[in-house]
This record gives structure tokens, C-alpha cells and sequence, in this order.
């Protein structure tokens, strides 16, 4: 069995991530059959499909192919590039959209079209991910990827880094030239093309209010030749942009674009970084956007291994339910299916109902929304009755 690991540290936990199959689905049987078999038989048929229930495949639903289309051109820049320019961005959004789950599909379709562009380095057919770890690639590294931790520094970043390619650490009295330096060296070593940087809000935004941070990722962009793609929430309201100071315009200065703000020292970051503002809860205002989120729906239901599910039931007579439950966030949606798939197994019921929907605690932010939601649609319906004409035959008067 392959090891549980939920953000890859190392380039080992990367591999094994990259090598990571799809549970295989078993096939589908009736309640009558089902019920028929011995519990031997049951157990194991219950474990694979557990199994799928809680790992629905990615989708790429339209945002994600709106991001993947402006990145293509910057990774196969950042590719050919000889002169040291490499094109960069950032998947920037609220939380729960889906920003790591695309990293790290970025990040793994990425490497396995560079397998298949150095057949010499990769594994034969069948290769398990343990057999696989570190005997092929050898140091070859074409893609890291690092989860920032919380207030990380310059220092700290680069450490992750170093950890993720095994750099020994210099010491207690290290500094983060000290630290980058090997790392540098070693990211050149191994072919590094594509560096991932999730969870970016972490960053330590107080030290120089955020320059140094800033300066350290232009640097590892600058001197590891690398297409750096980050992840992170709302950054847009911090400085990361800005390199620790707001947007100035001097008219009459050198750097300051028409109708635009100086280019300057403040500047560098921005217009380095693309910002990257697609992945946002979905809405169903319009009739298109209400096509689209049937589909993600669809999508997640027709994961579903429950014996007495009647496929796209929720599809058609739940969406907009689904919809106020989770306010549109893809990842509200996929706990809600995941949790509800597992409660129907395990009481029995074998299907998605609106008893097992409802009885789902989500995160905290997504109740409340919902119990907002539910707050309106009350008061609603006791203005509309209050508004309502009396009933045929009934009296208005106090008699």
C-alpha cells in the first residue's frame, strides 16, 4: 500500500504523488445481488467503493480551463527561454476553490509530458511508485513543489525547498544566503523547470513589510531559471504585488505608464507575477452559469457507488439546493458528496437523500452561509404572506 501523504515534503512524496492511480471502480451490482453475498464478499466490495465515493476524479470545469490557458504559453516560455526571462503567475482566489488541487494537477501533468520527452529517464511500464522512487530519475528534479507554512520567511522558504531536494542544512547559524545557495545549486543540478509555491498568504508579510519575501522569490526566479506558478487566498489584499508598499502615481516620472502607476522599485513583483483571478465560488444567475454548476454536480454524482442511487436525481431536483448548501464553492460541494456518501452506506439507506444532505455538518463558514440563506427564504415567505389576498369567503374585519 502506498503512503498517505497529504502535501508532498520531499521529492519521494512527489513521485509517488505523480504515480498515483485512480482507485479502480468495481462493477456495479444490485441491491438483490448485494444483499445475496457473504459478508467476506461484502467487506472488500465496501472497501473499493468507499474508496472511489471519497476521491472523485478533478474536473476541469471552465475556470480551471480559463487559468490552464493563460499558463500554457508561460510554461512552454519558461521551457525555451535562453535569456533568462521567464514568465510566472499566480492562482489567486477566496478559499476552498480549488487552488491546490490544480496546483498539483499543474504541477503533475507537467512532469509526466517531461517523462515522456526524456523516455531515458523514466520507469518502464509497471514499475510500482516504491521501485520507481529515486532509481530512474535519479536527480533529476523537473518540478518541486513546496507548501509555505505559516509566517514562513525567506530563510524558511528556501529550507523547504532544500528539503524537498534533500539539501543538507548548514547550521543553526544560517542565514538565508546560506540556505539559498545550496538550494540554487542544487535546483540547477537537477534540471529543476517548474517550481509550485503553494498557500502564499502564509508568507511573512511583516519583515520589511513583505519585501524581503518578495526580492527572495525574484531572486529564486531569477537565478534558479525556473517558471515559478504560487497559489494563495486574497492576495490581492496584502503586498505581495506591491512588494510591501501601495501602488503610487507620479505623473511626470520615468517607470509611469499612461493613465497607470509607477513601474518602480514597488512595482517589480507585479510585473513579474501574472495574477491569476479565475477560481471563485460559482454562481447561477444566468442560465449558462446554472448549466455549469448542474454539471459539477453531475460530475460528483455520477461518482457515486451506492446501490440504490437513481443517477442524476440530485441533478435534476436538487441543484439549486446543493447550490444554497455550499454557496457555490466546488469545495463545499465535493465534502458535501464525500460526507453524505459515506453516512448513506454506512445507515444503509444506500442513496443521496435530502434527509442524508441535510444531516452533513460542513465547515463552519459554509453553515453559516446556509443558515443565512434558509434566515431569507423565512422572512421571505412571511412578507409574501403577509402581501397575500384573504382566501375566498374569509372575513378581514374583527367582527
Amino acid at each position: 500500500m502506498s503512503k498517505r501523504v497529504a502535501q508532498p515534503r520531499t521529492k519521494e512524496h512527489w513521485r509517488e504523488l505523480c504515480a498515483r492511480q485512480a482507485p479502480p471502480r468495481p462493477e456495479p451490482v444490485s441491491r438483490s445481488e448485494y444483499d445475496s453475498w457473504p459478508a467476506e464478499r461484502r467487506g472488500p466490495f465496501d472497501e473499493q467503493r468507499a474508496r472511489c465515493n471519497a476521491n472523485p476524479p478533478f474536473i476541469k470545469h471552465p475556470q480551471i480551463l480559463q487559468v490552464l490557458a493563460v499558463l500554457k504559453p508561460k510554461l512552454t516560455q519558461g521551457r525555451y527561454s535562453e535569456d533568462g526571462t521567464y514568465h510566472s503567475a499566480i492562482i489567486n482566489g477566496p478559499g476552498h476553490c480549488g487552488k491546490t488541487s490544480l496546483l498539483k494537477m499543474i504541477g503533475k501533468d507537467y512532469e509526466l509530458a517531461w517523462r515522456e520527452r526524456h523516455p531515458g529517464w523514466a520507469p518502464p511500464p509497471g514499475v510500482s511508485a516504491s521501485e520507481f522512487r529515486g532509481d530512474f530519475l535519479g536527480d533529476r528534479v523537473p518540478v518541486i513543489y513546496v507548501s509555505v507554512s505559516t509566517g514562513a520567511t525567506a530563510g524558511m522558504l528556501s529550507q523547504a525547498v532544500g528539503k524537498f531536494l534533500h539539501v543538507p542544512t548548514p547550521g543553526r547559524a544560517a542565514n538565508k544566503w546560506t540556505l539559498t545557495d545550496p538550494v540554487l545549486d542544487a535546483m540547477e543540478a537537477g534540471g529543476t523547470e517548474l517550481l509550485l509555491l503553494d498557500d502564499l498568504h502564509m508568507l511573512d508579510k511583516i519583515r520589511d513589510d513583505g519585501q524581503e519575501m518578495n526580492d527572495h522569490i525574484k531572486n529564486l526566479a531569477n537565478h534558479a531559471a525556473v517558471t515559478i506558478v504560487g497559489a494563495g487566498i486574497l492576495l490581492e489584499q496584502g503586498n505581495l504585488f506591491t512588494d510591501g508598499a501601495p501602488p503610487r502615481t507620479r505623473p511626470g516620472k520615468a517607470g509611469a505608464a499612461l493613465n497607470g502607476h509607477e513601474r518602480g522599485r514597488a512595482g517589480q513583483f507585479g510585473s513579474r507575477f501574472a495574477d491569476l483571478q479565475h477560481l471563485a465560488p460559482f454562481r447561477i444567475t444566468t442560465a449558462e452559469k446554472q448549466r455549469t454548476w448542474m454539471s459539477l454536480v453531475r460530475h460528483f454524482e455520477s461518482n457515486l457507488i451506492l446501490l440504490d442511487h437513481q443517477p442524476d436525481s440530485l441533478t435534476l431536483k436538487h441543484w439549486r439546493y446543493l447550490y444554497e448548501r455550499t454557496s457555490g464553492y466546488i469545495g463545499g460541494l465535493a465534502m458535501l458528496f464525500k460526507d453524505a456518501a459515506h453516512m448513506a452506506m454506512d445507515s444503509g439507506a444506500e442513496a443521496l437523500t435530502r434527509d442524508i444532505l441535510d444531516s452533513v455538518i460542513l465547515g463552519h463558514d459554509d453553515e453559516v452561509d446556509y443558515a443565512k440563506t434558509k434566515a431569507r427564504r423565512q422572512a421571505a415567505a412571511k412578507r409574501r404572506a403577509k402581501s397575500a389576498p384573504p382566501a375566498s369567503g374569509q372575513s378581514t374585519g374583527t367582527g
